[in-house]
Parts: structure tokens; sequence; C-alpha cells
């Protein structure tokens, strides 16, 4: 393992220079020893719908704001399930395109220039992976020590081959709540969990002495009560330095009626879940010992919207729908849109949820703004958070939302 290190790293030299001769580097705008500002960013085509996907047009380092994070969280690599240990990014491969007969949707082949570029430009900025993501299988590789050592050593070479700064593991999620899970999980996959980032960290500290370099290990956890039942977060918070709390899709096309997509608070008028929110999320964690310095909280650039929605005297809040309306999500551009007059749609302000909801009469839109944004970002920092990170960069690709996240946080 230690060869591979060395003779890597060595490659890795002509490709930053290379990168660096492109962009001179650039100061970051926030404090590198305050909260940290963190952003995952897709590896799938730019756009709101599936036919915009389908263009395969991609970010580029030029649109990165990378002033304004410590963090940026590449997402997402997938375990390839022929072999169960191998890492790769299913978006950098081109694919037959779904909506244009014959036509090829082009992979996101530049996507390691780009990661050079953004590093050469922001020596500040910590650029992870993240494994992982919905649905993504973890649990046959993690109960087999050969496939799980094998696995790490597949991601220590994608770590020191990119220059990476760390690893962030989304396994959603191990062991699974007890309504069901669509992907496999076990019970043990409690201790395979705390094996997977045992082993990882010591990995992570292995290549960190050829490299001179310190490594990032994230983990991404769910704002669910269930989670930490289940999890010995304790155990894991010893391992990695954040958890990366997805404080975020409370609602969306999966529930019974309408609601806020990601409320700082509780709002009791709330029928279906009696107004769960990001802070009893957050309380969760905290009240099961994890430090706060451990957790960083999520804050979502996008909205869901359901069609069919009466009124109810409460401007179509928690009311019943007839179908989900934009099933892609809502990036801020197309909510900014919605926002514009005359489009029909009025905003709403939930002064007890302390969130922020669109409706036309028969649309309803939840999402998150400045506003929203800049209460969840001075919750974090009044708690003593880690810090702060969204879903997505490219959701927000003007970086409007993220210059409110990043100057509240801090």
């Amino acid at each position: 393992m230690k060869k591979m290190f060395i003779v890597v790293s060595a490659l890795l030299l002509p490709v930053s220079l290379w990168a660096a001769g492109l962009r001179a580097p650039r100061a970051p705008a926030i404090s590198m020893s305050g909260p940290r500002v963190g952003a995952y960013i897709r590896t799938w085509g730019m756009g709101a719908t599936q036919e915009e996907f389908d263009q395969g047009v991609h970010w580029t380092a030029d649109q990165v704001k990378g002033e304004y994070l410590t963090d940026l969280i590449i997402a997402f690599g997938l375990i390839d399930q022929n072999d169960k240990t191998s890492i790769y990014i299913p978006d950098m491969i081109d694919t037959p395109s779904k909506f244009r007969p014959g036509a090829t949707v082009p992979g996101f082949k530049t996507l390691w220039h780009e990661v050079a570029a953004l590093k050469a430009k922001y020596p500040h900025l910590h650029v992870s992976l993240s494994v992982g993501g919905y649905l993504a299988e973890f649990s046959d590789t993690m109960a087999d020590p050969t496939l799980r050592a094998r696995f790490i050593i597949n991601a220590m070479i994608i770590v020191a081959s990119h220059n990476l700064d760390g690893i962030d593991i989304d396994w959603e999620y191990p062991v699974g709540p007890d309504w069901g899970s669509e992907i496999k999980a076990r019970p043990e996959d409690r201790e395979n969990y705390l094996a997977l980032l045992m082993e990882l960290r010591t990995a992570l500290n292995a290549l960190s002495k050829e490299t001179g370099k310190r490594y990032n290990l994230s983990t991404a956890v769910p704002a669910s009560a269930w989670f930490v039942q289940k999890n010995d977060v304790i155990a894991a918070a010893e391992i990695v330095d954040s958890f990366k709390l997805m404080a975020y899709d409370y609602y969306g096309g999966w529930s019974g009626q309408t609601g806020h997509l990601a409320n700082l608070s509780n709002n009791p008028a709330d029928p279906d879940w009696g107004g769960w929110s990001t802070k009893q999320a957050l309380d969760a964690y905290l009240n099961a010992g994890i430090p706060a310095n451990k957790m960083m909280l999520g804050i979502a650039f996008y909205g869901r919207a359901w069609s069919g929605v009466q009124d109810g005297g409460v401007n179509g809040l928690y009311q019943k729908y007839t179908q989900s309306a934009y099933p892609d999500g809502l990036p801020w551009p197309k909510i900014k849109e919605l926002l514009q007059p005359g489009s029909g749609f009025t905003r709403y302000w939930d002064p007890v949820a302390e969130s922020p909801f669109l409706y036309n009469g028969d649309v309803f839109v939840t999402y998150s703004d400045a506003e929203a944004i800049a209460l969840i970002a001075a919750y974090a920092k009044e708690k003593g958070l880690a810090g702060i990170f969204t879903w997505e960069y490219a959701h927000d690709i003007n970086a409007e939302l993220l210059q409110v996240m990043a100057k509240s946080g801090q």
C-alpha cells in the first residue's frame, strides 16, 4: 500500500501544476477558523428536469465560487455491484439518451480536470468524494471483511490519485428503520457501519503519513430519531470528523399531504408529523450525546411541489393534493421565476415553522429562501455546531443562497 501511494502522489504533480497555471489562487471570503461551510455538488447533468439532465451539460470549475466554501463534496461514487468493492462514478460514463432516440448523453469526463482546477484556484478548499446516495447498496460489501478491505483500498486510490481531501459516506441507511427500506439492510449493519468508518479512518491516517496532510472523514445521517436508536452514533462520532445531518425532505411526493421541506421549528398544526423540524432532528443527536462540534447542519437549495391542492383556509398548507408537481425538484432559479410578479404565485411565511411557501390556488411549493436559510445558519452557529452544508451547489449555481448561508453561519 505504501508504494502505491508514493507512485500515485508523483503522478499528481504535473496535473496540479498544469491546473495551477490556468487559474490564479484565490483567498477565501469566509474565515477558515470558524464554522465549516460545505456543499455537495452533483455529478449528473445540469438543469431542473430529466430532459435537461439528458443533455449532459455539467458544471465547470469557473462556476463554483469556492471563496464562500470550506468544503466541497463530489456526489456520488457508487460501489460496483459486480465485484462489490470497486468505486465508480456512473455519471462519468456515456449513456443512451432516454428522450432522444439514437442520441448519447455525454458523461462528465472532465470531472477530475475540474476538481484539479478548483483546488488550484482555491488552495483552502477541501474537496471530498461522497460514496453512496439514495438507494446505494452497502450492506453486502460491509458485511464481508475481505470485501470491505478491498473497498477501502479502492477508496484510498481515488483519494490519492485525485489529490482529494477526504471521503464522505452516504449510506442510506445501515440497519434501516422498522418500517423497512428499499435497499438491503441487516441488523449486523450496526457493527459493520462502525467497522467501515474505523477502517477508513485507519487507512486515511496511513495515507496522511505518506502525503503530510490530514484527511477528512464524514458521514451523512438522516434527520430522523430512529437512526440514533438503531446505530451506535456515539462510537461513530468518535471516528468521523462530522455527521452531515440531512435536514431536508421532510415532505415530498411520497407524503400524504403538503408540508414544509426543511422547516427550522415545528408547527403543531401539522396533522401528519405533529410538527417535525430541523430543531427536533438536531436535538435527537445532541440529546443522544453527540458533541455539537461533530454536527454539520444541512440546508436545502431546492423546493418540492404538489398540484391539485385546495386552499383549506390556510393557503394550501397541510392539505391533500392530486399529484406531485415538478417531480425532479425545483432549483433556486426556477423558484425565483415563481416569485416574479405575474407568475400567479404568492409567497407566504409560516412564522411558527419559520419556513416560506408559495401557492397559486392549485400548486403548492415548499422551499428554502434567504430568510429561512439565514435563520437556520444562525441557529447552527448559536448551537456551536461544526458548521453547515447544502444539498446541493448546482441548485444555486450563481451562489446567491450560498453567500447568505456562508455569511449567516460564521
